[in-house]
């Protein structure tokens, strides 16, 4: 597969989703973690490489997940250029 990275605009973070699942939220212990954002859950959500396919999957989180502005209520495929929404935080899906 293509290396893929989610991209936070605001800080030019990249993070790399090089794993089977990327665990993401405010806990040190995530693959991703968002420690400035208090609207982040601990273990917020997490992204699969499952099929050849990238999916993003909500954990339950307090605050939930946005992709491109919608609530996340189930695991989702997602696709370049997609915005997936932590707490207050956006970053952009993107393969290289």
């Amino acid at each position: 597969m293509r290396p893929a990275f989610l991209f936070n605009k605001l800080t030019n973070e990249r993070f790399a989703l090089n794993q089977s699942v990327s665990k993401i939220g405010r806990d040190q212990t995530n693959n991703i973690s968002i420690t400035n954002d208090h609207y982040v859950s601990r273990h917020h959500a997490w992204v699969l490489q499952m099929q050849g396919a990238y999916w993003v999957e909500d954990l339950g989180s307090t605050n939930g997940t946005l992709l491109n502005g919608d609530i996340l209520s189930e695991r989702r495929q997602i696709s370049p250029g997609d915005r997936i929404t932590f707490g207050k935080t956006e970053l952009v899906f993107v393969v290289e």
